[in-house]
């Protein structure tokens, strides 16, 4: 039982340590590897990656985050809020929605 707990406990941690307060971040391969892509100030509204082709993310920003699997915020999406992070997405990620106000 105590070896099921350690992945999401490391992921949790690289999650956070590598994607700043305040920030939504990204990178090309699932568990928080190669190229990153971060959304350092985040507007509300649609957003676009740096990076096309983005497999890991962690929403360390003060908004709710749509992600989209289509440019320009449309296609597949789930929805992160401060503090959470997918390791692997579903599919390759290519816009975030930041919703709220800006602040």
């Amino acid at each position: 039982m105590l070896l099921a707990a350690l992945p999401l406990t490391a992921g949790t941690a690289d999650a956070a340590a590598k994607c700043p307060n305040g920030n939504i971040c990204g990178w090309t391969q699932p568990n928080f590897e190669g190229q990153e892509s971060d959304v350092f100030t985040p507007s509300s509204g649609c957003n676009a990656f740096d990076q096309d082709n983005v497999r890991s993310v962690s929403n360390q920003d003060y908004h709710r985050v749509t992600f989209y699997s289509d440019s320009g915020c449309y296609g597949q999406h789930f929805d992160l809020t401060r503090g959470q992070y997918s390791a692997k997405t579903p599919w390759p990620v290519r816009s975030i929605a930041v919703w709220g106000p800006d602040k």
